[in-house]
């Protein structure tokens, strides 16, 4: 099994994790690559327009992908406090399910994020981890999990 994670962050911070079944990524990429509009490198939700998010929603909601959704409310921590507790999370539970690539959206975060996989599971993680651009089509779908 693969897993991917994205972020929202509209009021709550959510960290989304995707997971999908080895054998079901071709076809993933080519099912999440035909919803992007012409002339679009990715799917990203805040830049889709209000006539076109539901049908992304709706065939995303299709796909053959489970999703679990780390929420921090609080509002007494910062963004990165919330990244790191509910990435910390999330790792702990990829790492009982039969989960062996995960791949995490890159951002201007990835030493940390890399740092907080460490500190949770050790130096042998059961699973390879890495980060990846947006465009890699299989992070498009956290980030519409979470949105929706």
């Amino acid at each position: 099994m693969h897993a991917f994670i994205d972020e929202s962050k509209r009021g709550e911070y959510a960290l989304c994790v995707v997971t999908v079944a080895t054998g079901d990524l071709t076809a993933l990429r080519k099912q999440t690559n035909a919803l992007r509009s012409p002339g679009h490198t990715r799917i990203h939700m805040t830049g889709v327009g209000k006539k076109l998010a539901p049908k992304i929603v709706a065939e995303v909601a299709r796909l053959e992908a489970n999703s679990r959704i780390y929420v921090m409310s609080s509002r007494k921590v910062n963004e990165r406090q919330a990244r790191d507790a509910t990435l910390a999370a999330a790792v702990r539970d990829l790492a009982q399910m039969s989960v062996t690539n995960l791949v995490i959206e890159s951002c201007d975060q990835d030493h940390e994020d890399n740092r907080i996989i460490r500190d949770e599971l050790g130096a042998a993680t059961p699973f390879r981890y890495t980060h990846d651009r947006p465009s890699n089509s299989l992070l498009w779908i956290p980030d519409v999990h979470a949105w929706a």
